[in-house]
């Protein structure tokens, strides 16, 4: 009897042992539908399921039957308050595309973590999807762009601007929320004002970097009026097969810009994936952050000022926004 108590006792402790182990190791995979790039490409009913497809370490990256995080092909790598989360949030959905999370940061402040802590930032992906991160800082920093540039000189970049006239308040209530800024009047006479609305400067340095071809420079304006048309040129630029089209948006009269379409079969899916109000289908614009009031004077003041920077800008990218213009004097 004892020794037959004994061998059961042993039998237990084993499978417990062995349970143990089995619980911890599914622990460690990762939920594909708790990545919402990977929920994404369930929405557009990419030919595989997903799930179907097994992790996988040691393949190659162009493995089309097997996911695993792959380092990015593409950046988004500026302007902050430009509207690359939007930008980067419709792109998710295409099923060719799978995109980091959060801002990485690694090309100009974590860089010291290594390739290894880099890679696992990046989504889980299969072969024939393009992996693409977005820093807005790596564009203001010729250190990162050299980085970037030493890591992979093949990369496509993308770079996102508006007007600095919208820009300036979102960017000082931004700033302003982390730092100790003089007042707004002060603010926009002072170097750091002029370093971060040039864009001019900073993608003249990408272009010394980076071949022309290599970088699509895109306007937010024109990703509120007509988002479709925005994503058809990322497409092209990235090679890609379109996958959306004009249903899936729709103009908000109140808002002034598109939203996602909420009648569309699609939206529901789309709505757990993007944070997106739900009431309207519109991303969320504002994050709680005071504004400063700008006086109509002072408004002058940031138009006259943008002007030559924005003049600049247009000369140096080939191609003209419809931004905001100085007001002429009134001759007649």
């Amino acid at each position: 009897m004892e020794y037959n108590s004994l061998f059961s006792f042993k039998v237990l402790v084993v499978a417990v042992i062995i349970s143990i182990i089995v619980l911890t190791s599914l622990t460690m995979v990762p939920n594909l539908y708790s990545h919402p790039v990977a929920y994404s490409h369930a929405i557009y009913e990419v030919k595989e399921d997903i799930h179907s497809q097994s992790l996988c370490t040691d393949s190659s990256d162009d493995d089309d039957n097997c996911l695993k995080r792959r380092l990015p092909k593409c950046l988004i790598i500026g302007f902050a308050k430009c509207g690359t989360y939007a930008l980067i949030s419709f792109l998710a959905l295409h099923p060719d595309i799978a995109t980091a999370n959060d801002e990485v940061g690694f090309f100009n402040n974590k860089f010291n973590k290594g390739f290894e802590w880099y890679i696992a930032q990046m989504p889980l992906s299969k072969g024939s999807q393009i992996t693409i991160e977005k820093t807005p800082g790596y564009v203001l920093s010729m250190t990162a762009l050299e980085r970037i540039h030493e890591f992979n000189s093949t990369l496509k970049l993308m770079i996102i601007v508006r007007d600095p006239v919208d820009r300036v308040p979102s960017l000082y209530a931004h700033y302003k929320e982390k730092n100790d800024l003089p007042t707004f009047t002060k603010w926009i006479k002072s170097e750091e004002y002029v370093n971060k609305m040039n864009y001019h400067q900073h993608i003249a340095q990408v272009y010394k970097v980076f071949p022309r071809e290599q970088v699509l420079v895109l306007c937010e304006e024109s990703l509120e009026d007509d988002p479709l048309s925005v994503i058809k040129e990322v497409e092209s630029f990235l090679g890609l097969q379109p996958a959306f089209n004009k249903d899936l948006f729709v103009f908000n009269l109140d808002k002034g810009f598109y939203c996602f379409n909420k009648s569309h079969p699609r939206y529901h899916a789309i709505s757990q994936v993007l944070k997106i109000i739900p009431e309207t289908g519109c991303f969320s614009k504002a994050k709680g952050r005071e504004h400063p009031e700008i006086s109509p004077e002072l408004m002058k003041e940031v138009v006259a000022n943008a002007q030559p920077y924005n003049e600049r800008l247009f000369q140096l990218i080939g191609k003209r926004f419809n931004w905001t213009q100085p007001l002429m004097n009134n001759t007649q």
